[in-house]
């Protein structure tokens, strides 16, 4: 396709894009369900609705966050699967996004085109030289959530210079600061919010 063809059909998705969306606010309202991808998620359509599980009893779900792994769904044939819900993507529960991390799922904290999350994460360390064998430790850990990609990246200069690498100007001042000061976290949440203030998250209307 020749560049002007393109830039036009660019165009001529972002307006499609812009009229079939809205810019996100703490007032949108997230559609309960769960998401087995994070394409869904960015739709706000659940890959399965929240009425359309139940317990093993055939009981209606009303809260994810405390069913378990003993959740079904009848599938198109009538026939009723179980579902692992630590193999989706994440949940919506009353309107608030879950996602799926470390030890179980996470409340996105802050949501924007950058987003940011929370979890606890375990792990086990093993020493050759011990004898009890290995050690299980929990630790808090943190991640940004990219909303153009759907990347968990690191809370690192390295992860924020990824998505900074779109703006330009962003980039460029961030670049411009001392190595020392790029790693703080005072200057990794700076930049987050002014990327977050220069490029809004937008998801589709209300179905």
């Amino acid at each position: 396709m020749r560049p002007g063809a393109l830039l036009a059909a660019w165009l001529l998705a972002g307006t499609a894009f812009a009229q079939d969306s809205v810019r996100y606010s703490g007032s949108y309202t997230f559609s309960d369900g769960i998401y087995l991808t994070f394409a869904a998620f960015r739709e706000n359509r659940p890959s399965i609705p929240m009425a359309a599980l139940t317990t093993a009893q055939g009981q209606h779900i009303t809260d994810l966050r405390n069913a378990g792994d003993k959740l079904f769904r009848t599938d198109s044939l009538g026939k009723r699967e179980r579902l692992d819900l630590a193999e989706t993507w994440g949940f919506c529960n009353g309107g608030v996004v879950y996602v799926r991390a470390g030890n179980g799922f996470s409340r996105i904290g802050l949501m924007g085109a950058l987003a940011h999350l929370v979890y606890d994460a375990t792990y086990r360390s093993y020493d050759p030289y011990m004898m009890g064998g290995a050690t299980i430790y929990t630790v808090e850990e943190q991640r940004f959530l990219d909303m153009a990609s759907g990347a968990f990246l690191p809370v690192t200069a390295e992860g924020i210079g990824a998505v900074l690498a779109r703006d330009a100007l962003l980039k460029e001042e961030f670049d411009a600061l001392p190595k020392k000061q790029r790693k703080k976290p005072e200057t990794l949440f700076l930049f987050m919010r002014r990327y977050n203030d220069r490029h809004p998250l937008y998801f589709p209307t209300k179905r």
